[in-house]
């Protein structure tokens, strides 16, 4: 039998609880935490480089003789590169050398297309029956890119935006 002091101390105990319907919010907390450190350290810290681009020119290349409406296309045949305007026709025929394209001369004179036409971003590249994949993605990274002498692996941009093609026969 329960004594009379412990009776009143647990219907005091019962009234003071009653209706009391408090909100946990230990749980939530705990969460947001979480949440907080699994934000911080998925975060994507970017770092912008800015690279100023000033072509250079070359003191024994004379400015091409090129069409105002220029509409870039490398053709990639078996045994030289053909740069192309597609209204005007060939612009520069590279043989092959022993090592298989001349992709530098194809990016040097990739760099002067570029610095006569500085917003032109646009190229075609015809490729081919017989052209491997590996040929394929050099030129199109000699095309769109070319690396800059001052850092060992800076690049800039050439004619990003490529189209491919089939080759005319």
């Amino acid at each position: 039998m329960k004594s009379k002091a412990a009776r009143l101390v647990r219907r005091n105990h019962d009234r003071y609880h009653h209706g009391r319907d408090d909100l946990n919010i230990v749980p939530m907390i705990d969460m947001m935490v979480i949440l907080v450190f699994f934000l911080i350290f998925t975060a994507v810290f970017s770092k912008t480089n800015i690279l100023q681009m000033n072509l250079p020119n070359s003191a024994n290349a004379a400015p091409l003789d090129l069409p105002k409406d220029l509409k870039l296309e490398v053709i990639i045949r078996p045994d030289d590169l053909v740069i192309n305007d597609r209204n005007s026709g060939p612009l520069k025929v590279l043989a092959n050398t022993a090592s298989g394209y001349d992709l530098d001369n194809l990016s040097e004179f990739m760099r002067r297309i570029k610095s006569q036409y500085p917003q032109m971003s646009e190229a075609t590249i015809l490729s081919g029956a017989s052209t491997t994949y590996d040929t394929l993605v050099q030129v199109m990274d000699t095309v769109r890119v070319y690396q800059l002498p001052v850092a060992p692996f800076s690049k800039a941009e050439l004619f990003p935006d490529i189209s491919i093609g089939d080759a005319p026969i």
